[in-house]
C-alpha cells in the first residue's frame, strides 16, 4: 500500500477554507452519489487535497457539519497515515508515470474486505499521469467496481485521461480561488508581509495550495532561481544556467512554457507578425517535449537541458525556423511550413 503520511500532513496543515466550503456543498447536494469521481482543478495539489478531504469524510464514523470529525478511530488512523482501508496511487519517486502493476495492486486492494466495516477507498493522485495500459486496467474496475469500493481521481489535466475513464467518473470541478481570499489565507499560513504572500502566489502561478506547500519546501529557492534565469538567457555564455539542473525536468518545462507564453503576450501589436512567430515556434517545441515527458518518456536530463538552451538562444537567429523544425521532427512531429 502506498504511504499516505504525506497526504495526512497536507490535510492537517494546508486545507484552505474554500475547499471545505466546496466539500460541504457537495456533501449536502441532491442526487445519487456514485462509486468513482474525478476531481479537477487548475492546481494539481488542490485537486489532490480536496480528494483527500472527501476520502476522510467518506470513511469517517461520525461526520460533523458535513465534514469528517477528525476524532473517531477512522479519522485518527487517516490523519496518522495508517488507515487500512485507504490506498494512495501516485507516481513513484524516480518515475514519470503510474504503471499498470500499481493499478493491478490497487484493484486487488479494493477487492479485499474493509477493515473498518465501511468502504475500501482508492485515491489516484495526478491520474492523468497513468500510462495508457494503467488507465485501461483501471477502466475495468471503474466499469465493474467491487460493492464497497470508492475511487477518487484527481487531476489538473484531465483531458490527458482516456475519454472512457473520464466518462466512468462523476466530475467534481473546483473553481479557481479568488486572489484576495488566496492571499489572506496564505498570509495566515506562512506569516510575513503581504508582499511575501503575493510573491509565493506568483511563484505558483496563482495556485494557492501549491504556493502554501512550496513555502514549506526546499524548492522555493530553486524555483526562484529558475524563473530569474529566463530573462537573462541572452547573456548566458558558458552554457545552460545552473538553476536548470536544480529542478525536476517537468518543473523546468512547465516554467519555461509559462515564461514563453508571457513573452508572446508582451509582443507589441505592430511587430506581432514578425516577432511572435519565433516565440510561438519555441513554445510548440517545449510543449511537445513536455507532452512526451508527461506520457512517460525518460530522456536524459542533461541532453534535454542542453537542447532547450540551444533552442532558446537561437530564437532570434535567421535559421530558427529550420532549427525548430528539425527539433519537432526528432519528436515525430511535422516542422513548420516554409
Amino acid at each position: 500500500m502506498s504511504d499516505t503520511s504525506e497526504l495526512a500532513v497536507e490535510l492537517r496543515d494546508a486545507t484552505p477554507p474554500w475547499l471545505l466550503s466546496h466539500l460541504r456543498e457537495w456533501i449536502s447536494g441532491a442526487g445519487d452519489k456514485g462509486h468513482a469521481y474525478l476531481v479537477v482543478s487548475e492546481d494539481a495539489n488542490e485537486a489532490s487535497l480536496f480528494a483527500g478531504q472527501l476520502a476522510m469524510r467518506q470513511l469517517c464514523h461520525d461526520p460533523q457539519d458535513g465534514l469528517a470529525c477528525g476524532q473517531c478511530q477512522s479519522c485518527k488512523a487517516f490523519l496518522q497515515g495508517t488507515h487500512g482501508d485507504l490506498m494512495l496511487l501516485q507516481v513513484p519517486d524516480g518515475k514519470t508515470a503510474i504503471g499498470i502493476d500499481q493499478v493491478r495492486e490497487a484493484t486487488h486492494f479494493l477487492q479485499q474486505t474493509a477493515l473498518y466495516g465501511a468502504a475500501k477507498l482508492l485515491l489516484v493522485r495526478d491520474a492523468d499521469q497513468m500510462t495508457l495500459a494503467a488507465a485501461n486496467s483501471l477502466l475495468k474496475t471503474l466499469e465493474e467496481p467491487p460493492g464497497n469500493a470508492l475511487m477518487l481521481l484527481s487531476s489538473a489535466e484531465a483531458w490527458r485521461l482516456p475519454p472512457t475513464v473520464r466518462s466512468r467518473c462523476q466530475l467534481l470541478r473546483l473553481p479557481r480561488s479568488e486572489k484576495d481570499a488566496a492571499l489572506k489565507w496564505l498570509g495566515s499560513q506562512v506569516g510575513g508581509s503581504a508582499a511575501n504572500a503575493e510573491h509565493l502566489l506568483d511563484m505558483a502561478q496563482g495556485r494557492a495550495v501549491s504556493a502554501r506547500l512550496m513555502a514549506d519546501s526546499e524548492s522555493l529557492a530553486a524555483k526562484e532561481a529558475l524563473v530569474a534565469s529566463f530573462p537573462v538567457l541572452s547573456e548566458q555564455r558558458a552554457g545552460p544556467p545552473a538553476a536548470w539542473s536544480g529542478v525536476d525536468l517537468s518543473v523546468l518545462l512547465s516554467e519555461l512554457l509559462v515564461w514563453v507564453e508571457g513573452q508572446v503576450r508582451g509582443v507589441d501589436t505592430d511587430r506581432f507578425c514578425h516577432q511572435a512567430q519565433s516565440w510561438l515556434l519555441l513554445h510548440r517545441c517545449v510543449a511537445e517535449l513536455s507532452s512526451r515527458v508527461k506520457r512517460g518518456a525518460t530522456p536524459g536530463k542533461d541532453i534535454v537541458i542542453a537542447e532547450l538552451f540551444r533552442l532558446c538562444r537561437s530564437r532570434d537567429h535567421a535559421a530558427f525556423a529550420d532549427i525548430g523544425g528539425r527539433f519537432l521532427s526528432s519528436l515525430g512531429r511535422e516542422g513548420v511550413a516554409s
